[in-house]
Order: C-alpha cells, then structure tokens, then sequence
C-alpha cells in the first residue's frame, strides 16, 4: 500500500500515451486509402474506426495489411455471418482494392463491436485480443470523438491485462524486456501460430520506445510498482505460489487457445476468400515450411486440408 509521502498513481497517463500513439488525423499511402474505401462500402455508416497494426507499421511490405474494424453492430455483414461473430469474435475478411498503377493491393480485417473489442482487452480470460492491442496500432479512420474514445478505452486496458498477468512470473526485479518479451512469447503459444524463433524478442526490438514507455505508465498508475531507476522496477507481485498460480492460469490459456484457433480457422474458411491459399502463404512466410495444396483441397479446404495442415504441425510449422 502507498504511504503518505508516496507519489499520486496517475490513471491518465497511459490513456494519454494511448491517445497519442495512435495518431490523428494520419496520412495515408494510396493503398491504404483504396482499402479504407472498400471497407467503408461495406459497411456504410455503422463503420465507426478503423485499425492497422502488425508488421506492415514496422515497415514490412511484403505482406497482406492488418485491419481492426470497429462497427457499431453486425447489422452490415451477411445474416447468416452475424450469428458466427457474436459467438466468436472477430470474424476476418480478405479484400482487395485496384491501384492506378494497375497492381492489386489486398489486406485482412477483423470486425468487432465497441462492447466486444473492450471486453476481449479488459476482462477476457485468453489473450487474443489483449495480447494484440498490447502492441503498437494506428488509428486510420474515426467516425466521430465518441468512437475515438472508446478505441483510447479499449487500447489502454489491454496492457492492463497483459501486465497483470504476467507480473507474478517475473522476478523481483524486472524490466520492461522480461515483461513484454516473456509475456509475448507466452501468448505466442497460445495459439496456432506460425512464428520463427526469436520472434518475440524481434518485435520487442522493433518497439522497444513503446514498451519502455508503457511499462513506466503503468508503473505511474499502480503505486506497488516501484520504479527503481530507468527502466528498472521493483514487483511486489513475485512469489513461488503466485508464480505456481498464475502459470496454471497460462497452461489453461494455452490449451484454450488451440482449440479457439481451431475453431477460427474453421470459422474463417466460411468468410475468407481463398482461405487454404492464404494460410499457407503465411505459414511459409513465417516458418518457411511451404505445402503444395491439391486443386481439391483448394476448392474444398473444410473437408480435404486437414491431412495437410497436420503434415505441416507435424513438420514445426505452426503450434
């Protein structure tokens, strides 16, 4: 508990720091605008924000785009798709948009309402989306201040969570290194994911001005945190039985999360266009592990990929 002589917590600090690392009022690349208008067709006047994030901002570009899409409802997806996003969150779409230079740019989007995306970074159990939003995004599109809002809202709660969960697996004394790049590679196992090793480290690498800045946020906002000098924290929320507890809490989220991924997988072949196509595209350019689909499981990808996608796990593609 703080003492008298304590400093104040700042609950706002993080909220600014989110406010302001999503920018406003962004200039957007041709291709981007592009996709912004196929989504904004779409979806018409229930699209309230739009998010990018994933390695496109860490300047990759030999890569599909990452969009969040905030809707007001799911009233603008097709009916029998509605019910499928209200029991498991987000549904994702593959688009593509014509540039004047007569190339194709195409990006995925994941949609989700204001209620959903702040409960998936404030409360959820599996980290999905707390472990996502955790990391740096960009604001490309805000209907209005309200909506704004409620993205600053949902953002900063999500290294809320994040943090939380991870602090009583970290050592007395930590960094914002041992916090992010550890709890990274945790959720990273969380899901069927396609990823080199080293991988939580490089993104920690790449970001490491907006984990430093958010670790000292939060550190700003619990008082039990004491900062020890630059980057350096005392945890009072380390222990064997704490640790012993909240590693169970991680095998859970583990297994959870296969199963999640398994079923959005299913889920997506049903709302993604080319769906087998994709998925190996990205495993490969993750793992470098490439498969060669028959035209059968290519049109069929529910019934025929499976034997696949397990040669592919066997061989260390995903896990």
């Amino acid at each position: 508990m703080p003492t008298p002589t304590d400093p104040a917590p700042d609950p706002d600090r993080l909220t600014a720091l989110t406010a302001a690392g999503i920018g406003s009022d962004p200039v957007l690349d041709d291709s981007v605008q592009a996709l912004l208008a196929v989504i904004a067709a779409r979806h018409g006047t229930a699209l309230a924000a739009v998010l990018a994030y994933g390695s496109y901002l860490r300047g990759k570009r030999d890569t599909v785009l990452d969009f969040y899409v905030v809707l007001d409802d799911y009233r603008s997806l097709p009916l029998w798709q509605r019910p499928l996003a209200w029991a498991l969150a987000p549904n994702v779409y593959h688009i593509g948009a014509p540039l004047a230079d007569g190339r194709t740019v195409r990006a995925k989007y994941a949609v989700v309402t204001p209620a959903r995306f702040r409960h998936g970074t404030e409360r959820e159990f599996h980290s999905y989306f707390w472990a996502r939003f955790a990391q740096p995004c960009k604001l490309l599109f805000c209907r209005d201040p309200d909506a704004r809002t409620t993205v600053v809202t949902a953002l900063a709660a999500a290294p809320r969570r994040f943090a939380r969960l991870m602090l009583p697996l970290l050592p007395a004394r930590f960094d914002s290194r041992d916090l992010w790049q550890g709890g990274l590679s945790l959720t990273y196992r969380c899901e069927l994911r396609s990823e080199k090793p080293g991988q939580a480290a490089a993104l920690y690498d790449a970001n490491a001005t907006h984990f430093q800045a958010i670790t000292a946020a939060l550190a700003a906002e619990w008082p039990e945190i004491e900062a020890l000098g630059q980057d350096h924290y005392r945890n009072p929320h380390a222990g064997i039985w704490a640790a012993r507890r909240a590693r169970l809490g991680w095998q859970l989220r583990a297994l959870l999360g296969k199963l999640l991924s398994l079923a959005r997988v299913i889920k997506g072949a049903t709302t993604f266009e080319a769906p087998l196509e994709y998925l190996l595209w990205k495993i490969e350019r993750h793992s470098g592990i490439r498969a060669e689909p028959s035209p059968r499981q290519l049109r069929h990808p529910l019934l025929f990929a499976w034997p696949l996608l397990w040669r592919l796990y066997r061989r260390g593609a995903f896990r």
